[in-house]
C-alpha cells in the first residue's frame, strides 16, 4: 500500500470511528432510557440494566457498522474532492481501481466483523438478555422489592412492604409487612400483616419468607365466616412466578437451530444474517462514485440521492423478510434479491461511469453517430 492509499485508508477509518461512536451513543442512550423505564415500573431489576444495556451492544453494532462505513466513504471522498485532493492523486496516476482496492480492504474488515456479530454473539447476546429477564420474573429475589411498593409475586398474592433493608444478596430484613391473598375455590381470601420479616434461602435453594409477629385474617369463606389468627412466627416457600415470560424471538435462535426448523419466519432470519455482510459490499461500492462531486458544488451534493438510496435499500430489504416471514414470498430468491438488483442497478453501472472503458465506449459511440449523420 503506498502513500496515497495509506492516507486514504486512516481518513476513511478516522472519520467512520467517529461516526460509529456518535451513533452507537445516540442508540445506547435509546436504550438505556428504555431499560430505566422498564426498571422503574419494577419489570427488570434496576441491578441488570448494565448486563441488559452490555448485551445490546452486537445487536446496534450489527446496524451501526454498514451505515458508518457508508458515511465516512461518503464524507472522506467527497471531502477530498471538494478540496481537489482527488485532482492531484489522479493527476498523477491515482487511478478510481486502486481507490476502490483501498476501500475494499476496509469493506472486508467491517463484513468480518459484521458476520461475527450477526451470526454468532448478537443471537447468543439477545438469548442472555432474554434468560436474564426471564429469571428476574421468576425468581423472588430477583423481583424489585422496594420500600412503599406493591409486589405480586404468584397467583393472586400482592406484598406491600413498607421498609425493606438488604443484609446482602441472599437475606433482605424487612418491616410492616402486609400480604394479600386473592384465594381460590378451595381457600379463602386472606391479609396478613406482620410488624417484621426476613427473606433468605436455604440450603436446598428454595426461597423463604419469615414473617414475625404478625395476625392473619382469612375470609369470608363458603359458610361467610371469618378467622383471625395471631403467630409468632410463619414461614412459608415463596414459589417462582410462572408467567409472564417474553417470548424467545427468532433472533435468538443459533444458525443451526434456524436451518433445522423449517419455518417461513426462520428461513428469513437465516437469511437476513447472511445478506448484513453482502449489504456492506454493496452499498459502500456503491456510494464511492456519489461521492466524487465537483469542487465548485461541495462535499455534499450527491449526500441526498446517498441517503436515499440507503435507505430505499434497507426498507426492500425489511419488506422482504417481513414477505418471506408470513408466507407471501417465496424463501428463493428472498431477500437476495434485494442486493442483486441494487448491484446491477447501482453499483456497477456508477462504477464503471468515467472510467477509462467507459469514457472510450461513449467517444466510439459518439464517433459513431457522427458518421451515421
Amino acid at each position: 500500500m503506498n502513500t496515497i492509499s495509506k492516507y486514504i485508508f486512516k481518513d476513511i477509518l478516522k472519520t467512520q470511528g467517529a461516526i460509529f461512536g456518535v451513533l452507537m451513543l445516540i442508540f445506547m442512550s435509546q436504550t438505556f432510557i428504555k431499560f430505566i423505564g422498564r426498571a422503574s415500573k419494577g419489570n427488570i431489576p434496576a441491578e441488570l440494566v448494565s448486563q441488559l444495556l452490555a448485551l445490546s451492544v452486537p445487536t446496534m453494532a450489527n446496524f451501526m457498522l454498514p451505515l458508518s462505513l457508508f458515511l465516512a466513504v461518503l464524507f472522506s471522498i467527497g471531502s477530498f474532492c471538494s478540496q481537489s485532493e482527488m485532482v492531484v492523486m489522479r493527476s498523477v496516476g491515482y487511478s478510481h481501481r486502486r481507490l476502490l482496492g483501498v476501500i475494499t480492504l476496509l469493506i472486508i474488515v467491517n463484513m468480518a466483523v459484521n458476520a461475527a456479530c450477526t451470526c454468532f454473539l448478537s443471537p447468543w447476546c439477545e438469548s442472555r438478555q432474554l434468560d436474564l429477564i426471564n429469571k428476574a420474573k421468576s425468581d423472588p429475589t430477583m423481583l424489585a422489592i422496594d420500600s412503599g411498593k406493591f409486589i405480586k409475586l404468584n397467583g393472586n398474592n400482592v406484598v406491600y412492604i413498607e421498609n425493606n433493608g438488604t443484609v446482602d444478596k441472599n437475606y433482605n430484613v424487612m418491616n410492616q409487612i402486609y400480604v394479600f391473598s386473592g384465594g381460590d375455590a378451595s381457600t379463602a381470601p386472606s391479609v396478613t400483616i406482620s410488624t417484621s420479616a426476613k427473606s433468605e434461602y436455604d440450603a436446598d435453594g428454595l426461597f423463604w419468607l419469615t414473617l414475625l409477629r404478625g395476625t392473619r385474617y382469612e375470609g369470608p369463606d363458603g359458610k361467610g365466616e371469618f378467622k383471625i389468627s395471631f403467630f409468632d412466627e410463619y414461614r412459608a416457600v415463596v414459589p417462582e412466578v410462572a408467567s409472564g415470560h417474553d417470548k424467545a424471538k427468532v433472533s435468538t435462535k443459533s444458525n443451526s437451530e434456524l436451518l433445522n426448523s423449517g419455518t417461513s419466519a426462520d428461513y428469513a432470519e437465516m437469511e437476513w444474517r447472511i445478506v448484513q455482510p453482502i449489504t456492506i459490499c454493496i452499498l459502500v461500492l456503491l456510494v464511492v462514485p456519489l461521492s466524487m462531486v465537483n469542487p465548485r458544488r461541495g462535499r455534499f451534493a450527491k449526500f441526498l440521492p446517498a441517503i436515499i438510496i440507503y435507505i430505499s435499500y434497507y426498507l426492500f430489504a425489511f419488506g422482504f423478510k417481513s414477505s418471506i416471514a408470513r408466507g407471501n414470498f417465496p424463501v428463493l430468491p428472498g431477500i437476495f434479491l434485494v442486493p442483486v438488483i441494487y448491484l446491477f442497478i447501482f453499483t456497477i453501472p456508477l462504477n464503471l461511469t468515467n472510467t477509462e472503458w467507459y469514457n472510450r465506449m461513449r467517444a466510439g459511440r459518439k464517433k459513431h453517430v457522427e458518421v451515421v449523420r
